[in-house]
């Protein structure tokens, strides 16, 4: 069986953009390994 490809695209909004970073270390420790990230405005800066 395949290995399923996760994506994570983040997207924009100042301050709330940083929430992006918990939800990204969140999936980490429960195993789901992200194999491609996209982001805009603050987004881009986290990813």
């Amino acid at each position: 069986m395949r290995k399923l490809k996760i994506g994570l695209a983040l997207g924009a909004g100042a301050a709330r953009g940083w929430s992006h970073i918990g939800v990204i270390n969140a999936l980490q420790r429960a195993g789901i390994e992200i194999d491609i990230v996209a982001g805009c405005s603050i987004g881009s800066l986290v990813g």
